[in-house]
């Protein structure tokens, strides 16, 4: 069963075209890797598939729901904003930049999302954060803010944060190029763990 579909996607800024008819297959617990010079429409077409960008023509597919759109009458009619944030629910997204709340520690950063948009409670999503980031290896750094973090312990907290949302797919935007080369391995072990468990993902990396 495929995780992604994209079909016949373009996309367009202004009179500049991005992305020229992309037909993407991503099947269950497969890793696909996104390689291509700067400005080739890579992270364009990542942030398609959680309708961050909306796409000028064609479809997107997660897990067979429609990202975005509904059809109605053989059209394509946007969604209302509840439903585009409920179906966003599925997919993780980590980004260059980890986009951490700065005036959380790590364990919060993980248990806002949980508790705002799938009502868990505060003890539930303290249970459910202190394992995820004991499994990206920061079970000690629970309590740390992210200016107490480094560049590669800031990422995992972000990987922690998109899988508590318990994703479908996961989606990494060159995950590593802001980190300094020495904190590269930590990253890419954590991500090669998530591969071997059968996490769908999608990684752009140059």
């Amino acid at each position: 069963m495929s995780k992604v579909n994209s079909l016949n996607v373009h996309k367009s800024f202004d009179d500049l075209e991005v992305l020229k008819g992309i037909n993407l297959t991503v099947e269950d617990a497969t890793v696909v890797c996104l390689i291509g010079a700067s400005g080739s429409g890579k992270s364009t077409l990542l942030r398609c598939v959680n309708h961050l960008e909306t796409p000028t023509a064609g479809a997107i597919l997660v897990d067979g729901q429609m990202m975005g759109y509904n059809v109605k009458n053989d059209q394509l009619v946007e969604a209302s904003e509840k439903e585009i944030n409920k179906r966003r629910e599925s997919v993780g997204m980590v980004f260059q930049a980890f986009n951490l709340f700065c005036h959380m520690t790590a364990l919060e950063n993980v248990m806002h999302a949980p508790m705002r948009l799938k009502g868990l409670s505060k003890a539930k999503a303290r249970e459910k954060a202190t394992a995820l980031l004991e499994k990206v290896g920061l079970g000690d750094r629970l309590r740390n803010y992210p200016s107490q973090l480094s560049g590669g312990q800031q990422q995992r907290v972000a990987i922690a944060r998109a899988l508590a949302m318990d994703p479908k797919v996961m989606l990494f935007d060159e995950p590593t190029s802001a980190l300094d080369p020495e904190l590269v391995g930590e990253v890419l072990q954590v991500m090669r763990d998530l591969a071997d468990s059968g996490m769908t993902m999608v990684v752009v990396t140059h």
